[in-house]
């Protein structure tokens, strides 16, 4: 019972604190290219260290920046979207954000190995996004 609220405790403390830093940060100034950009960077750095358990708690901080930037970008429109493909393109996206708090939670929960199978998905849905509207 202590380990649960040892975890839920230093799952709220970094909560907050990611939250003050995205928000401190204007995402929402930002062009859909560049918040793509921003997470893919954010992407490429969490990959180098997904079974590193020591980083988790970094990894899930840059997690929860590339939901804010995917949050954001759900909002704006590819060039590429054409009428009726815009709900696709916003489904994508929701299932990207689905994913990525899936993997948050792997991150605080010191879970590496679904860690590693959950930025398996991550990287399918951001290759089917990319086919369809980059």
């Amino acid at each position: 019972m202590k380990k649960l609220c040892l975890v839920f405790s230093l799952a709220l403390a970094l909560s907050l604190t990611i939250a003050s830093q995205v928000s401190a940060q204007d995402v929402s100034a930002l062009s859909l290219k560049n918040n793509m950009k921003q997470s893919g960077i954010l992407l490429k750095q969490i990959s180098t260290t997904l079974s590193d358990a020591s980083q988790n708690a970094a990894n899930a901080a840059s997690v929860a920046k590339i939901i804010a930037f995917m949050e954001t970008a759900k909002t704006q429109s590819p060039d590429s979207v054409t009428n009726g493909s815009l709900a696709d393109y916003q489904s994508l996206i929701t299932q990207e954000i689905a994913v990525l708090k899936e993997l948050q939670t792997a991150f605080l929960s010191n879970d590496n190995t679904a860690a590693l199978n959950i930025a398996q998905r991550i990287n399918s849905l951001k290759k089917e996004g990319h086919d369809k509207y980059k």
